[in-house]
């Protein structure tokens, strides 16, 4: 896994996750996917490459969640939001910095805000 910076980032998520962040997270990995197979620029080729494994695994845990229901799930889960989260932060400050080099930049930023904002 990729190294998150240091953040402020809240560390309690709700688990399993609202629909509403669900939906956010899901729509966050599928801009990160439409971007990856649209670009042939090699450093938001690594900047997403290292995060969009990340995302995946929040909505693969949340669903071992739903369906386990205990609490080494929630905890693992919370661990990767907490984890992922960190890490969409330093991938929004790598997409600023290359912004200018893909249109989709503005679309997976706000994509990232909106689930930043949802975590309480």
């Amino acid at each position: 896994m990729a190294t998150p910076p240091v953040s402020n980032l809240p560390t309690d998520p709700i688990i399993p996750l609202t629909p509403e962040l669900r939906a956010a997270y899901q729509d966050l990995y599928n801009k990160i996917q439409a971007q990856l197979d649209s670009t042939m620029d090699l450093a938001v080729i690594q900047a997403l490459n290292a995060w969009q494994p990340e995302v995946d695994q929040v909505l693969r845990k949340d669903d071992l969640c739903k369906l386990a229901s205990n609490t080494a799930s929630f905890d693992a889960l919370r661990k990767q939001i907490n984890h992922t989260n960190e890490g969409l932060e330093t991938l929004k400050g790598q997409i600023s910095s290359i912004a200018s080099h893909f249109a989709m930049a503005a679309e997976i930023l706000a994509a990232i805000t909106k689930v930043l904002s949802l975590i309480p």
